[in-house]
């Protein structure tokens, strides 16, 4: 017995599984990703080879770029990019805040703010309102449902949000309003569109970021969030 547990302490093999484990096993939920990841792949290929689609596979990882307009989509790359930030540092933020044992105040608004953010992002990146609306369902209902999650959010936590420099949270959504409502009732002229709807969701994208990144940089930092109306 001593021999083999010294042979499995010297075995490359033992060392390597050991070394895997300690730095796949740190990390939370990272073994479990990895493995459904690894199950869902092995999935879509095993169903390319059956059905022989493997030109579908191909779609599902091909650049969405344009060798001869380089700049195609450029924009909604970056407005992509901007609606990652808020919902990646308010989910760590509260990771971090949770481990501190942070006022509980502080970490429920981020946790749901990323909750919130993250639908959002979703419906944005995979197009989810437009694949319903296909299927038949109203956009209006659907910006019903999405104003109706913010209402219920804003009046949750408005009393931490009036303690943080809010206007740019409020000037945001007042943007995506008018964003949705260009989506409905389109104007006539596609450039002129494309500005109100594209262009508006943009900066209300930007004024996001920046306020969750300050937010949430003030409560790491320790800095106790000021009530702006008594200023």
């Amino acid at each position: 017995m001593k021999r083999r547990s010294l042979f499995e302490k010297k075995s490359p093999f033992f060392i390597f599984f050991n070394l895997l484990k300690k730095h796949f096993f740190t990390v939370p939920f990272l073994v479990g990703f990895n493995t459904l990841t690894i199950l869902m792949l092995a999935g879509i290929s095993i169903y390319a080879k059956i059905t022989n689609k493997g030109d579908g596979v191909e779609r599902l990882f091909s650049d969405p770029f344009n060798f001869w307009l380089p700049y195609e989509g450029i924009l909604t790359g970056i407005s992509e990019l901007f609606w990652s930030i808020p919902v990646t540092i308010c989910a760590f933020t509260f990771g971090v805040l949770r481990q501190k044992n942070h006022r509980p105040s502080a970490q429920s608004f981020l946790f749901f703010s990323a909750l919130l953010l993250g639908v959002f992002f979703l419906d944005d990146r995979f197009r989810m309102t437009l694949i319903l609306s296909g299927l038949g369902v109203s956009k209006k209902l659907i910006y019903l449902c999405y104003a109706t999650g913010i209402l219920v959010w804003g009046l949750r936590f408005w009393k931490f949000i009036k303690t943080t420099p809010y206007l740019p949270l409020i000037a945001a959504f007042m943007l995506f309003a008018f964003s949705r409502l260009e989506d409905i009732f389109a104007a006539k002229s596609q450039g002129v569109h494309a500005m109100l709807e594209d262009g508006t969701k943009l900066l209300a994208l930007i004024n996001l970021a920046l306020y969750f990144w300050h937010i949430c940089h003030q409560e790491l930092v320790g800095k106790k969030q000021i009530d702006i109306d008594e200023i």
